[in-house]
């Protein structure tokens, strides 16, 4: 479930308005995978933010005074109880929810509002009905003129959707939809992916090949990935770093490095470290729930 308002679905398809310049801002976070020279772009440097909503005049404090630097290129994922403000801590990266204070910044220019270097999955996916799962895949890069003749059926492929490119979303399963979507995301070639909750209604075992999946193509493509989960295992297996939230108002309440080697598989899950890791996070996690429900 969402934290907050969100976008509309014509917004998350795409976005293209850039964002505005402002003063880069240094990064201290940790060094994601990868060489500096095997980056894209893709930094994003939080500072101070909050977000108040009033709805019917009551004052809603959803985050407050989070800062925190991403570098480019590293995999975070976010837990915290529900309606600590993690989906509105991403919408407000994505440019769909302006903050009440502080900043976002994206490779140094303030962020003011969606832009195609974002791109955002959701928990439920948004592809349009009424198109084909190839027009799906396309949309984006038509409403901003850079259609790659043979690119969507690509993306597809390596989604494991050949032979589905005509298909229409609601004669695809659950999983299937999901890859798509990530698939319509990649056609946009943004250099940050915000992804909330996207495998959370999914089987176990179709959850475990798309975290592979969406590994393989980080990897791959050295993008910096903004995951939310309430899976503890899924937010170790894919992270450089996890970032816990308090309960509402979402504050910073740990950062944690996950220091596994990569790449990693499966067995990975079966390491004292990964047992170390769970353990500690689990204990921050409860500490948050028992005070959201006090």
């Amino acid at each position: 479930m969402s934290d907050g308002a969100g976008p509309s679905e014509d917004a998350a398809a795409t976005a293209e308005d850039g964002p505005t310049e402002a003063p880069p801002s240094p990064s201290d976070g940790a060094t994601a995978s990868g060489t500096d020279s095997e980056r894209r772009g893709g930094s994003v440097h939080i500072e101070s933010l909050s977000k108040v909503y009033d709805p019917d005049g009551e004052h809603v404090v959803a985050v407050d005074d989070v800062t925190l630097n991403i570098d480019a290129g590293e995999f975070i994922t976010v837990l915290g109880p529900s309606g600590c403000g993690k989906s509105t801590l991403m919408n407000c990266i994505a440019g769909f929810i302006e903050p009440t204070g502080g900043n976002i910044y994206a490779d140094g220019e303030v962020v003011n509002g969606p832009g195609a270097d974002r791109g955002l999955v959701f928990q439920d996916n948004r592809l349009l009905p009424w198109k084909t799962i190839e027009e799906n895949v396309e949309l984006g890069p038509k409403m901003r003129g850079a259609v790659t003749d043979g690119r969507a059926r690509r993306l597809l492929e390596e989604m494991g959707l050949d032979g589905f490119e005509d298909a229409y979303p609601a004669e695809l399963s659950g999983g299937m939809q999901q890859r798509a979507e990530i698939a319509r995301l990649l056609a946009n070639d943004p250099e940050i992916m915000l992804m909330d909750e996207p495998f959370s209604a999914l089987d176990a075992l179709t959850k475990e090949i798309l975290q592979e999946m969406l590994l393989e193509v980080w990897d791959e493509d050295n993008r910096t990935v903004v995951f939310i989960t309430h899976d503890v295992e899924e937010a170790i297996f894919l992270a450089d770093r996890i970032l816990v939230m308090t309960a509402a108002p979402g504050r910073v309440k740990e950062l944690i490095d996950v220091d596994l080697d990569r790449p990693r598989d499966r067995s990975v899950t079966t390491t004292d470290r990964f047992t170390e890791l769970k353990e500690h996070v689990l204990e921050l996690i409860h500490e948050e729930a028992k005070e959201a429900m006090e």
